[in-house]
């Protein structure tokens, strides 16, 4: 289980680490290669001075976000900051426009890879925002570099500048839209593939990722994670007796019961037929057998109307809990235990709540009382 647990957080930090040295060396190839290029090209050599003392003050802005971006665990500053960052690179590709004479340079071409590759991370309101910010500072770079002779700005070249600007957010927006769309869906369909119809509870294709997901934060916070499983008590009398329709409406409100008597936090799973099963994270074995035995209680009060004439039936349920890593550091053999106290609890009378270290001990209390029955 380590090794899996070890292999999914190597796969995750992998990925991610994969994502952030692809940005930093598109940042460094865009200041060491594209913008030297621009000046290359640029009719203008009386700008060295001020392009030199700009590019090796972008050399540190770099260095300084670079060392950001390699954060193994960036903090709410860190994050806020790499946002801005976006900002700022806005205003130095504006403060080079200004260097090669505004309008007359191309270099604005790369405000629209700093929008599209922020639009793409946030929604269409930030991609506006950045635009707007966008087009304001590269229309202040154009119009100061010819501050003592306004009438010779190209006024039309500009606008039509801004407005390739706003044709950038507006293709970023429609990416966005698609993206959530296609993400909608996709998660409808995770959805629907991974729950049950019948109780809206998660199944078992679900449960064995969740199995993963859970150990593996059991194993990083040194907290407990309860398996509870639950079996209705009599199910296929019930079924026999008012008929199919009849016990799926109980398994049902089973199911809704689970709902209302859990956290957010816990997973609720149709465990298959009759069987229902729950992950409860951080409580220990104490408290994980109240919510068991808070969830037995309501079934059994549970005034259940039946069948043609609405008979009244009365339901009982049994749980059987154990404990990853107490029971066990293997999750899988934890699910068994559990499914062996359940077994214990139908096999001791039903309608009780028995943990898997307490089968021992009732099976001593059980022989007792047998013994002191025969001798009597």
């Amino acid at each position: 289980m380590n090794d899996i647990i070890n292999g999914f957080v190597k796969e995750k930090r992998v990925k991610g680490l994969r994502q952030q040295r692809s940005f930093i060396y598109f940042r460094w190839m865009t200041l060491l290669l594209i913008i030297p290029l621009f000046f290359l090209v640029s009719d203008y050599p009386q700008t060295e001075k001020s392009f030199w003392q700009t590019f090796f003050l972008a050399i540190l802005y770099n260095g300084f976000l670079t060392l950001l971006y390699l954060f193994k665990k960036p903090n709410n500053l860190i994050k806020k900051l790499i946002n801005l960052s976006f900002y700022f690179d806005v205003i130095l590709i504006c403060t080079f426009s200004y260097i090669f004479k505004g309008i007359d340079s191309d270099i604005y071409i790369l405000l629209f890879f700093i929008i599209a590759y922020y639009g793409i991370g946030k929604d269409i309101l930030s991609t506006i925002n950045i635009s707007v910010f966008s087009i304001i500072f590269y229309s202040l770079s154009s119009i100061l570099v010819k501050a003592d002779n306004i009438e010779q700005i190209n006024f039309l070249k500009l606008a039509i500048r801004d407005f390739f600007i706003l044709l950038t957010a507006y293709g970023v927006s429609i990416v966005i839209l698609e993206v959530k769309k296609y993400d909608e869906m996709h998660k409808r369909e995770f959805k629907l593939a991974r729950t049950d119809k019948l109780t809206g509870l998660a199944n078992r294709h679900m449960l064995d990722q969740k199995l993963e997901e859970e150990a593996l934060y059991c194993e990083y916070s040194k907290k407990p994670l309860n398996i509870l499983m639950f079996d209705i008590d009599n199910f296929k009398k019930f079924n026999d007796a008012y008929g199919h329709v009849w016990g799926d409406k109980l398994l049902a409100t089973f199911g809704g019961i689970i709902m209302q008597s859990i956290r957010k936090t816990d997973i609720p799973v149709r465990y298959g037929g009759e069987e229902f099963l729950i992950l409860i994270r951080d409580l220990d074995l104490e408290q994980a057998k109240s919510v068991g035995d808070r969830i037995r209680r309501q079934l059994e009060k549970q005034n259940l109307f039946v069948g043609e004439g609405q008979k009244m039936a009365k339901v009982t349920v049994s749980c059987g809990i154990a404990q990853f890593p107490v029971h066990s550091d293997d999750i899988k053999k934890v699910v068994d235990y559990a499914d062996r106290a359940l077994y214990y609890a139908k096999e001791i009378g039903k309608n009780i709540v028995v943990s898997y270290d307490e089968i021992g001990k009732l099976r001593e209390a059980v022989q007792v009382d047998m013994d002191t029955y025969l001798s009597k």
